[in-house]
């Protein structure tokens, strides 16, 4: 009986303490349960992506506004590979142009963008951004393809990137003649 008493007191002392090892003292005073807190972490995130036009898109392209009357841009899908996320799913991965304007006399497309990234678990990245793309060479008849800088905010997610945050910035080269890109992306994530 003895030993069944003093299994039950052990039983109950490491119980206590390991509930005591779970709790910490919040910043207000109360207590949270460590198992429950999600600690994110910064890291490096290097992206490579290639586009391709979005046929089946429900969005009309959007209208610029600007020295060009009737010039718009459409969605794109986007492909490639993503650190922490891994080969990108295409047709998960989407970029629209939320507005644009096109300006003869700097022979800039300045674009405000939105999207998401399919990691290849399924998983989603949310991002908005602003891209500048030197059209000198549209303008001008004397090349199919233009510069592209941007900088892209990362604003949240699914699964392992819900609540994601960061930022990155995207160099790259954009092909007239099938208003698509590739380039790279640099920065950081925060999950």
């Amino acid at each position: 009986m003895k030993k069944i008493q003093f299994l039950a007191v052990a039983i109950l002392f490491v119980t206590s303490c390991s509930k005591e090892n779970d709790m910490r003292p919040a910043s207000s005073g109360t207590t949270q349960e460590l198992t429950s807190a999600k600690v994110s972490i910064q890291r490096p995130l290097t992206i490579n992506l290639s586009s391709a036009a979005d046929v089946n898109s429900t969005n009309p392209p959007t209208a610029c506004s600007g020295d060009l009357p009737g010039f718009a841009v459409g969605d794109l899908l986007l492909n490639g590979y993503a650190t922490h996320l891994g080969q990108l799913i295409g047709a998960q991965s989407k970029l629209h142009h939320d507005n644009c304007d096109l300006s003869f006399t700097t022979a800039l497309l300045t674009t405000g963008v939105s999207g998401q990234l399919a990691a290849n678990n399924g998983d989603l990245v949310y991002f908005s951004g602003n891209d500048i793309i030197n059209v000198f060479n549209l303008l001008t008849q004397s090349g199919p393809t233009g510069t592209i800088s941007g900088d892209w905010q990362i604003t949240g997610g699914t699964g392992r990137f819900t609540g994601a945050s960061g930022s990155f910035t995207l160099t790259g080269t954009v092909d007239f003649a099938t208003s698509t890109f590739t380039g790279t992306g640099i920065g950081t994530i925060v999950y």
